[in-house]
């Protein structure tokens, strides 16, 4: 019978490092600044960590802290540039600030979304950011409810703050160049005729 091999924890680590256990706990956790740790003990900490195959147990924290740190975004596509790179800035960021980003594709499913955002919302993902969502305010009633913070991007909704791009006076300002570059470079003068679009999606809804 095979002999399973004992797993490595706090207090070892502790133990090699003559540290106290709390101490390599900040650092792991990452709240070390805040605990007034030294850059030399957090490094010591983390490269024996890594050397020993350490891993944090998340959800244990996560009982044990009153904040979890988590902030999650839905988009609905990977594959778009667009969504592709609000993801990545939003990692980013929150990386940055010392956050734990969860980013999950929805494929522009309204049931996929929702479920996506209540199972954020079970591990207790302190925000939500629902980007492209088809019924954003079906998420931000269930993020109300649950007390959690709901952002709309991309799409606008009613029941949660938006931020979403000005479509509008980007395409007037591109449709301009255009006109301009068809001028100066072909002598072509009047407007051009544009077809395409749909009237069910904000982007490109008649104003």
């Amino acid at each position: 019978m095979k002999k399973e091999t004992k797993r490595t924890t706090i207090y070892d680590l502790a133990t090699r490092l003559g540290a106290s256990p709390s101490s390599v706990s900040a650092v792991l956790n990452g709240t070390w600044k805040k605990r007034r740790i030294s850059a030399k003990l957090a490094e010591r900490v983390m490269k024996l960590a890594n050397e020993e195959g350490y891993a944090m147990n998340t959800q244990a924290s996560l009982l044990r802290r009153e904040k979890s740190n988590i902030v999650a975004m839905i988009v609905p596509k990977y594959d778009n540039r667009y969504f592709g790179d609000i993801a990545e800035k939003f990692e980013h960021r929150a990386r940055e600030l010392g956050l734990i980003p969860i980013v999950t594709c929805t494929q522009r499913d309204p049931e996929l979304e929702f479920n996506a955002a209540r199972e954020l919302v079970s591990y207790q993902a302190e925000c939500l950011i629902a980007t492209g969502a088809t019924d954003p305010d079906r998420i931000a009633d269930f993020c109300h409810a649950a007390g959690v913070q709901a952002i709309n991007m991309d799409l606008p909704g009613e029941k949660a703050p938006s931020v979403i791009s000005d479509n509008f006076e980007g395409a007037l300002n591109l449709t301009r160049l255009i006109l301009d570059r068809c001028q100066q470079e072909l002598g072509w003068e009047g407007a051009l005729r544009f077809v395409g679009g749909r009237l069910s999606d904000h982007n490109t809804v008649a104003v």
